[in-house]
């Protein structure tokens, strides 16, 4: 996916920057000073960014320096820092009292100077991949800010807004929603014109409590909706009624659907499978459209549908848009499908490594039943347990609805780590269960010594299980000298 077009500056000059926060600037260079983006993670800071350096990452003066160096290393031109711990370097720096809250500081002051439509995204699932693809199909006819990442918590959503560029008419703010008054407080601070609320599942029950108390807490982002604001809600979700009365509760806001119902106003026609991925007809407000989607999961279709509605209530043009994704890649949270060289043959690996929400593997098993390696190719799943169960304690899977699930799947070879084994009455017969173990580290070799030519390899897993080096292990495979291909 390329999503690094030209970036422009932010809305706000050095001199407002230091206005708004309180702060003091340290060191700047007689050159002017560019900042076209804002970051707190290091491993996506990029050339052109203001570096976050929070008292939360940092601690000591070590710390601070340490971080500093590996974030200008990467490219950013200057850094905010608190005042307590000065470094001795010459970088431009700076200096406020609390670091976290000039960065809400410049959140609300780019915010208040941002007259453009701004686009509130949130839901159990799906948010990053609405807020990436949306992005991708639009950037070339409408100039369009978004933070092209996961991370959706208070940071990053001040963080999104802070880094509002020059120029921008759409900003995209991702928003989790993990607990009561939070639905609320985000949507006021962001005061969007559309919410876009994707879909509701079991998640984060540990603060939510129960279902009801999810929806409601979701629902509560309309309430931050600008006059005239709309809200856009998944007519098949399998709780739509109940969201859509959670979201009627606290807004009179139009609310929009998108779904297979003739009623919804962007509306999945029909969606056939082909190779890697669907064949998608769909009207969007009237216009009847087809294009191919090249992703392979069963939500697919239906999603794009959302994303399609979206663009075309923004005013763009949807033959181009569906035009795009001809290259478009989910980001990592999404879902990734590499193909791997073994010098005389291939096999293929789909990475589902950061989410492991139970949906998420209903979907993974739903995948493998309709992908069929050739030439004597086998099918690897590697999972783990199918429910975070510190944040979602009590959450029961259905049994027999996923021994169904993984026999359709057509599982011939199967690895699985950390709790998996709270729920190894799903296996069904017949699948040839390898391995498990308490960590990846236990079954790498023997996964790696397994796969073969033809071959698909699945995994998917809490985030903690660390799967993603198991990802990484199996790209090393590789030969050549382009040892693997990211199909998406």
């Amino acid at each position: 996916m390329q999503i690094s077009d030209i970036k422009k500056p932010i809305l706000l000059t050095l001199r407002e920057i230091g206005r708004v926060t309180g702060g003091i600037w340290m060191h700047l260079p007689e050159e002017k000073i560019e900042i076209t983006g804002v970051n707190f993670y290091l491993p996506y800071v990029s050339p052109g960014d203001l570096f976050v350096c929070s008292e939360q990452d940092a601690v000591t003066k070590s710390d601070i320096e340490k971080r500093l160096r590996e974030a200008f290393s990467r490219g950013a031109v200057a850094a905010v820092i608190g005042k307590d711990i000065i470094p001795n370097n010459n970088y431009p720096l700076l200096v406020v009292a609390n670091v976290l809250k000039a960065l809400q500081d410049l959140a609300t002051a780019t915010s208040l100077q941002f007259d453009g439509v701004r686009i509130l995204v949130t839901g159990s699932h799906g948010k990053t991949g609405f807020k990436t693809q949306l992005y991708h199909i639009i950037r070339k006819q409408i100039v369009t800010h978004a933070s092209l990442g996961s991370a959706n918590k208070e940071r990053a959503v001040w963080l999104t807004l802070a880094a509002i560029q020059q120029g921008a008419s759409v900003a995209i703010v991702e928003v989790a929603v993990p607990a009561r008054n939070i639905g609320q407080d985000r949507g006021f601070f962001i005061r969007p014109d559309f919410c876009v609320i994707t879909g509701v599942g079991l998640e984060h029950m540990s603060s939510h409590k129960t279902l009801k108390n999810l929806i409601e807490n979701k629902a509560a982002v309309v309430m931050g909706l600008r006059p005239g604001g709309r809200c856009l809600l998944n007519a098949d979700d399998a709780h739509y009624d109940e969201l859509y009365a959670a979201v009627r509760k606290n807004s009179g806001c139009d609310i929009l659907t998108f779904g297979s119902a003739p009623v919804c106003q962007g509306r999945l026609v029909n969606r056939e499978f082909h190779g890697f991925g669907w064949q998608v007809q769909a009207n969007i407000l009237g216009e009847e459209i087809e294009y191919n989607l090249p992703l392979i999961e069963d939500y697919a279709p239906l999603a794009s549908v959302s994303v399609l509605l979206m663009a075309k209530l923004l005013g763009a043009n949807l033959q181009q848009c569906v035009a795009e994704y001809e290259d478009y890649q989910h980001f990592e949270s999404s879902g990734n499908l590499f193909k791997v060289d073994l010098g005389s043959g291939n096999f293929f690996v789909y990475s589902q490594t950061r989410r492991g929400e139970l949906k998420g593997f209903e979907s993974m098993f739903e995948i493998m039943s309709r992908l069929h390696p050739q030439n004597g190719g086998r099918k690897i799943a590697v999972v783990s347990e199918f429910i975070n169960f510190e944040d979602n304690p009590g959450i029961e899977v259905d049994i027999e609805k996923m021994r169904d699930l993984m026999t359709s799947a057509g599982i011939d070879l199967l690895y699985t780590a950390k709790e998996f084994k709270q729920h190894e009455a799903v296996i069904p017969s017949g699948v040839d269960w390898c391995q498990h173990g308490d960590t990846y580290k236990d079954i790498k070799n023997n996964l790696l010594g397994a796969v073969r030519e033809n071959d698909m390899v699945f995994l998917r897993g809490v985030l903690k299980a660390g799967f993603g080096n198991l990802v990484d292990a199996l790209l090393d495979k590789g030969l050549g000298d382009i040892p693997y291909e990211k199909i998406y």
